[in-house]
């Protein structure tokens, strides 16, 4: 079993390495010490261990989740969720999103053990050690599970990139949809962030960074 560390790009952890590739349920049923302070994610059958984000990261992540879940309550339009929380993607991934939001037709899909099948809207707040992975392997099995919108958040570049999924020869493809950057002009009209899934909403780019200075 491969297991991979997510955390501090200064930290070079020693972790087991092996071909073994565990399924959903096996991960389901794995005991993990009580002395592990990690959370954990399962990408295409290896375990990713992910340490408490900073600070930082966590307002951001409050942000997005104050503004979404009022939208949301307000328009009776289903329920908002923030990690930890295992997301069951196929036989080989269950995912930990900072952010999701679940239509209404879609609220079967909560269940006592965690989401069982793709959200309508994925919200990844990038740090330097999950950029490669948020980019890459996240988001083409979001991709492929049919997640419809998906948001990749940057601190670094104060920037929130929209993704829209449709069907490209039949086939899920997520598009560029939107970048959302503050601009160099100070009379310009401030930047509104928004979704392709939750109709009116919108989030000015400030408040997504409040506090994450």
């Amino acid at each position: 079993m491969t297991t991979l560390l997510e955390s501090s790009p200064d930290v070079l952890p020693i972790v087991p390495v092996s071909i073994e590739r565990i399924s959903v349920h096996d991960f389901r049923h794995t005991e993990f010490d009580d002395t592990d302070t990690f959370y954990y994610e399962l990408l295409n059958g290896e375990l990713v261990a992910k340490s408490a984000p900073s600070p930082f990261h966590q307002r951001i992540s409050r942000n997005n989740v104050r503004a979404l879940d009022y939208f949301v309550i307000n328009n009776d339009l289903g329920e908002v969720l923030y990690a930890p929380i295992d997301v069951f993607l196929d036989e080989y991934n269950a995912t930990q999103p900072d952010v999701l939001f679940l239509s209404r037709e879609k609220q079967h899909l909560v269940t006592p053990d965690g989401v069982q099948g793709a959200p309508d809207l994925v919200v990844e707040i990038i740090s330097p050690s999950s950029m490669k992975r948020d980019r890459g392997d996240k988001m083409k099995l979001y991709e492929r599970c049919g997640v419809g919108e998906y948001w990749l958040v940057d601190a670094r570049t104060r920037s929130v990139e929209v993704y829209v999924n449709g069907l490209v020869n039949g086939v899920q493809d997520f598009e560029l949809r939107d970048v959302f950057m503050e601009t160099a002009s100070e009379s310009a009209a401030p930047v509104l962030v928004r979704s392709a899934v939750l109709n009116d909403f919108t989030m000015p780019l400030m408040a997504v960074f409040a506090g994450a200075e």
